[in-house]
């Protein structure tokens, strides 16, 4: 390995912008060359242009390569194809549009394999709980698949990372709560050595390792600026290559003997996208994580003749804190990135009313508030916050007070250190309240003045806090039934508010596909040689992310694109 994925130099001097990079977070996503419709406005005289519009196949070839196998896409799923193919002998050449690998996500979720036989789930229980999530339209076979294949995939992950010493722990602690489901899924690659306990700097780094195994041991080629345009087909429909734009050479022609594998991330990035796609889901966002995610793959599938998934929707956080000059003005920023808006406190509208059992999972809570007057939601809590945090004992991303030891990630997704009340102080509190964005008061009164509520609106909200802190002391939630453990009063200064809105994380409908990952026309035949996996695959998500299933699109970015590669190989 080289230094470049065994340094806690890098992670530690740049940790929050790595980390936030490795979650899907990091900054603010250039927008698009689009307009901010759902075309992009045209000169007088010129034609309206559409993302659907297919382009005329270039003439101007400079380079025409030869390969067995074309990933497009140095990301979650394209290394693993990549490298799945690469293990099997074929020449695979990897299109990416920047200058380097995305960068990993620290979750990946995989069911019952043998690296932890103690820790088995019921498939059924997990599917119909899924169902549950997506009005009852989800690909059940696409689940079906996931669950059986998703053990071999974290079984193949480590015995092909553990000599670049990347070990593999398990999350499976879970609040002692019969309603809350949290299968046991979650796999947390770590370089070196697991510290149970945080901080873990080596987090974020497999794919790098993926990367050195498939470049540097099984000499693999990365073609880097070189973004993927569109797909050649022959007579029959059949994809044969790809055309793409070459930095160095211009126009060049990738010919695949054995297929292309379409793993681009979604469409984020593609304000046009967002806006025609899914503008109910994505409109009240303050934040975008998506960068280069511009929907690459999901035109050049349509395109070759896929069909499109009902609908549209995204991933997004209830992360999004904002200013008090924060607008809802389209580009879908504005705001900062909150790990603790993902707690469940007390939540109230802009008039003061609380609205919701808090305890939602992070998509949930963010359309409640979107629901609501002005679409957002204040956050509240007080100063025993930290003894609520950890008894509210959320898991996955959102935990911020450390789980037993070794049963959890015990260390902040956004920049590995160790979690305590003096990180969560110094990390997340401090640098907020010192840019306005979180109030911090002494007294009911002035943070109702702080948080901009006339005198209406300011007696409804004193009025909501001591009916919620009554319930709290009751010990039962007669109003919206949250469970009593996740109930907090506020009444202990100093008191706090955030105002809350949605952080984009990524898009998650995408094309229809088979359980191999082969995309199928409207007529429900397959169009041979062409695999979509990721973000631009669809039948999981149609409608919501379960997000109490930690790691489940990592795991299944991975899952299937290693079934693609084996699958257009021809191998088991």
């Amino acid at each position: 390995m080289t230094s470049t994925i065994s340094r806690r130099g890098s992670l530690s001097g740049a940790a929050a912008a790595g980390a936030l990079a490795a979650f899907g977070l990091a900054g603010c996503a250039p927008q698009s060359s689009q307009g901010g419709s759902s075309a992009p406005e045209s000169n007088a005289g010129a034609a309206t242009t559409s993302w659907r519009d297919k382009p005329e196949m270039p003439t101007d070839i400079a380079e025409t390569l030869e390969a067995d196998l074309v990933v497009v896409g140095a990301g979650n799923g394209g290394l693993v194809a990549a490298t799945t193919a690469a293990q099997n002998g074929a020449k695979v050449i990897v299109l990416e549009k920047i200058g380097n690998i995305a960068m990993a996500r620290e979750a990946i979720g995989a069911l019952n394999s043998k690296l932890e036989p103690d820790h088995m789930e019921d498939v059924p229980t997990l599917m119909n709980h899924a169902n549950m999530t997506q009005s009852g339209d989800a690909n059940m076979l696409m689940y079906k698949t996931w669950a059986e294949k998703s053990g071999e995939m974290i079984e193949w992950m480590k015995e092909t990372l553990a000599p670049k010493d990347i070990t593999f722990p398990l999350e499976w602690h879970a609040p002692d709560d019969p309603h809350a489901y949290y299968p046991v899924m979650c796999y947390n690659p770590i370089l070196g050595e697991y510290n149970p306990d945080g901080p873990n700097y080596g987090a974020y780094m497999h794919l790098e390792a993926l990367n050195d195994v498939y470049t540097n041991d099984l000499g693999g080629e990365i073609l880097f600026n070189t973004p993927a345009k569109m797909l050649v087909q022959d007579e029959a429909g059949k994809v044969t290559g790809v055309i793409a734009e070459s930095e160095e050479k211009g126009t060049i022609q990738i010919n695949a003997s054995k297929g292309v594998i379409i793993c681009t991330g979604g469409y984020g990035a593609n304000k046009e996208m967002l806006d025609d796609l899914c503008p109910g889901n994505s409109n009240w966002c303050v934040l975008n994580s998506s960068v280069t995610e511009e929907g690459d793959g999901i035109r050049m599938a349509l395109w070759a003749g896929a069909e499109l998934e009902a609908g549209g929707a995204c991933m997004v956080w209830n992360r999004g804190i904002m200013f008090d000059d924060t607008e809802f003005d389209g580009s879908r920023m504005g705001g900062d990135i909150f790990l603790p808006g993902s707690q469940p406190f007390l939540h109230v509208n802009a008039n003061g009313e609380r609205f919701m059992n808090e305890d939602q999972c992070y998509p949930m809570s963010y359309a409640a508030g979107a629901n609501q007057p002005g679409h957002f939601s204040w956050i509240v809590w007080d100063g025993s916050y930290w003894e609520d945090i950890q008894k509210f004992d959320t898991c996955g991303c959102s935990r911020l007070t450390p789980a037993p030891s070794g049963t959890a990630y015990n260390a902040d997704v956004y920049d590995c250190e160790a979690l305590t009340k003096e990180h969560l102080d110094s990390f997340w509190l401090e640098p907020r309240i010192e840019s306005g964005a979180l109030k911090k008061c002494d007294t009911l009164d002035e943070l109702a003045e702080a948080v901009h509520f006339d005198a209406d609106q300011a007696a409804t909200f004193k009025a909501t806090v001591e009916r919620y802190n009554e319930l709290a002391h009751a010990g039962e939630d007669t109003d919206f039934g949250k469970p009593a453990y996740r109930l907090s009063p506020v009444d202990e200064p100093p008191y706090y508010a955030a105002r809350m809105a949605g952080a984009l994380l990524v898009t998650i409908n995408g094309v229809i596909t088979d359980v191999n990952s082969q995309p199928l026309r409207k007529d429900g035949s397959v169009i041979e040689g062409l695999y979509v996996c990721g973000n631009d695959q669809g039948g999981f998500y149609p409608h919501n992310y379960p997000s109490n299933f930690t790691g489940i699109n990592a795991g299944r970015t991975a899952t299937f694109a290693r079934i693609a590669a084996k699958h257009a190989l021809g191998v088991e």
